[in-house]
């Protein structure tokens, strides 16, 4: 295997959690994890965040938020199938080879790579909507990176929210269920069928292109005021499609919670983004220059919630990121992990004022299954006040997030001697990881 995992010691950790390794007897009981992963759906966009000027109306995850972790400087990869690829594998995409969006002609994320799914052993899993992740590996992709079953589709954007193409445990076959509806149901289908304990990872297309009218049956039965989910004007904007398609997203994770809350009021819920928002749904002061596919704030810096068992309602501003929740999900789950990348999340749910990273780094590169150096290669390191950006072919940018959070100045070349110090520490930062 390509990770090296680094357990405790049995002894140790069966004294600390009650839960013994692989071959071994589970002795306590274990939680249910549900993540929910939404596409092309930015800070701006969720309300509870309080960053956009006039969010969609997102009842549900805002309530999620209440009752539980809001992370708010959480950094994911500036596209999909390279956040999703970390989250699964607690590696970043030098390591994995997945670098940008994947085509069907890419080698997708490879089956030697140890997966969430593969680290919780004693858990059934399901993936359930959005997976992006197989390029040309086939339609067993999923369950060959060790998921239980999936269901969902296995490419980028669906042609047609209405009618796309749905593989089932590879099995293809058109379907005419609206595509939000249709995760919604499999995740509720799977939190009441799935032996305990489970992981259950569910990503939505929604409000990923293409942008359209949610069925009215899909909008919140008692929409908030200005909600555009079943009320868009005659001729809508981009950015006003993509608050609908926003809330019918939400009215269908608000039916998962609703079960989940019968089923297993217990279980873990990690709610994330899985990049920026796309340019024509950016909500001001966000600058849709800067948005989805980019290495500025508006394309990495996603909504991050975590509720369960233990954790202090709150709000953390610590640095973490998406590949931050595979060491997460496997201690919640009761395994002692740890990758080169990966950093458990669990110690601020009860202190949030912890900081565990001095850094966070983030990358976008081509082509898809290279290796160091890349032809093409984005990379973005930021500590807790000045962020540094390095692109191929450009000269580096450097921003002061303090005093410009939306990164309209670069700071480079006429840097003080504080901010000239914080530049050689990122950059050095850059060299550690071996992508300078």
């Amino acid at each position: 295997m390509m990770l090296t995992l680094l357990l405790v010691s049995l002894q140790s950790a069966t004294a600390t959690t009650g839960v013994e390794f692989p071959g071994t007897v589970v002795r306590a009981p274990r939680p249910n994890v549900l993540v929910l992963i939404a596409d092309d759906f930015g800070v701006d966009l969720m309300g509870a965040y309080g960053e956009g000027s006039s969010p969609a109306c997102t009842a549900n995850v805002d309530q999620l938020a209440a009752g539980g972790l809001l992370f708010r400087n959480a950094w994911a990869n500036p596209t999909c199938s390279p956040t999703r690829a970390s989250l699964l594998t607690g590696r970043h995409g030098f390591r994995t080879g997945v670098g940008g969006p994947l085509a069907s002609t890419d080698a997708g994320l490879s089956l030697a790579e140890t997966t969430l799914p593969e680290v919780l052993v004693g858990y059934s899993s399901a993936a359930l909507g959005k997976w992006h992740l197989s390029g040309n590996q086939g339609d067993l992709h999923p369950n060959d990176s060790g998921f239980g079953s999936f269901a969902g589709g296995l490419r980028g954007a669906i042609p047609d929210y209405l009618l796309w193409r749905k593989t089932v445990d590879g099995q293809s076959a058109q379907t005419t269920t609206y595509a939000t509806t249709d995760t919604a149901d499999e995740a509720i289908a799977a939190i009441t069928s799935l032996p305990e304990p489970w992981l259950t990872y569910v990503s939505f297309n929604a409000p990923h292109t293409p942008l359209h009218a949610p069925p009215v049956a899909s909008c919140p039965a008692l929409p908030c005021p200005g909600s555009l989910c079943g009320n868009l004007p005659s001729n809508p904007t981009s950015a006003e499609y993509v608050k609908a398609m926003s809330e019918a997203m939400d009215q269908e994770i608000g039916r998962i919670l609703a079960v989940l809350d019968v089923v297993d009021p217990d279980a873990y819920v990690i709610f994330v983004g899985d990049n920026g928002t796309a340019r024509q749904g950016t909500e001001a002061p966000f600058d849709p220059q800067h948005a989805k596919g980019t290495m500025y704030e508006g394309g990495v810096n996603v909504p991050l919630v975590i509720r369960g068992p233990g954790v202090r309602p709150g709000e953390c501003g610590s640095l973490v990121s998406v590949v931050d929740l595979f060491a997460t999900i496997a201690e919640i789950a009761r395994v002692r992990i740890s990758t080169e990348d990966s950093v458990s999340l669990v110690p601020y749910f009860r202190d949030p004022g912890l900081s565990l990273r001095e850094t966070v780094y983030s990358e976008s590169f081509e082509p898809n299954g290279g290796t160091l150096p890349f032809a093409s290669h984005e990379r973005a390191v930021r500590d807790e006040r000045y962020k540094l950006i390095r692109r191929t072919g450009h000269s580096d940018e450097f921003f002061d997030l303090e005093a410009d959070p939306f990164e309209a100045a670069n700071l480079l070349p006429s840097l003080t001697a504080a901010q000239q110090a914080a530049y050689d520490q990122l950059a050095a930062r850059l060299v550690a990881l071996g992508v300078s």
